[in-house]
């Protein structure tokens, strides 16, 4: 059939279109009706793309690391907050292995537990093997950063990002003493570390030392005996 008479005529494309009873003739195949749904199509298509745009742009994405040693984060990020670098005491043996970044604003819902009850203890942390990260062993401070990049990545024995990542900072590789009792882990002391404050005296608690190279089985080379190594925090 060419044409056809109809009360309600109904086309599907992302919806249903209804037209009220009319009396008139029209043909299926008229352009300009096909060119009228196809441009109501395309407007509909265009205000949803622009409200998923606005959408997107209202979604904080993005990653979370700590700066060690520096009290703000570098010109790439957003500092959350800057505090003061502490962990388990280096002579405990039961001491937590990670380090954490304290806040200075903390919270308490308690003010003491239950007499003779077992804890954890926790420290803040100092710069050791003096003239290395400080000439005192000043305490460290550090800065948790906001990146807009989705995933950021800690490199050690590298001062430089391999292609496609940019650097967030590059310093040095630092861990607990190998000799110490207590667990420690490796982070990423900027280059050029700053000091909190009246932190000078040597009180124990979460000491942060240089990490050099031990060759066999470590190959060398590339790597160098006793080379301290270098880090890279890097995003993409």
């Amino acid at each position: 059939m060419n044409s056809i008479t109809f009360y309600h005529f109904c086309v599907v494309f992302t919806q249903v279109l209804c037209y009220q009873p009319v009396e008139k003739r029209l043909l299926l195949t008229d352009p300009d009706v096909i060119m009228n749904e196809l441009t109501r199509l395309q407007l509909r298509i265009s205000q949803q793309d622009a409200k998923i745009a606005v959408l997107e742009n209202t979604v904080d994405s993005g990653s979370t690391y700590t700066i060690w040693g520096r009290k703000a984060c570098p010109s790439t990020a957003t500092t959350l907050y800057s505090g003061y670098a502490a962990g388990g005491n280096s002579g405990h043996a039961g001491s937590a292995a990670e380090s954490l970044c304290l806040p200075p604003d903390p919270e308490f819902n308690r003010t003491k537990i239950t007499a003779g009850a077992s804890h954890a203890i926790i420290y803040g942390a100092e710069y050791y093997s003096r003239n290395f990260f400080s000439p005192n062993g000043e305490d460290v401070p550090c800065s948790v950063c906001h990146s807009k990049s989705s995933a950021v990545l800690m490199i050690p024995g590298r001062n430089s990002c391999y292609h496609g990542w940019k650097p967030e900072y590059y310093g040095y590789l630092a861990s607990g003493h190998y000799a110490d009792a207590g667990a420690s882990s490796y982070i990423c002391i900027d280059i050029n570390p700053e000091n909190l404050n009246g932190g000078e005296k040597d009180v124990g608690g979460r000491n942060f030392f240089p990490v050099i190279v031990q060759c066999q089985p470590l190959q060398c080379p590339p790597y160098h005996q006793n080379y301290p190594l270098t880090c890279v925090v890097c995003s993409k």
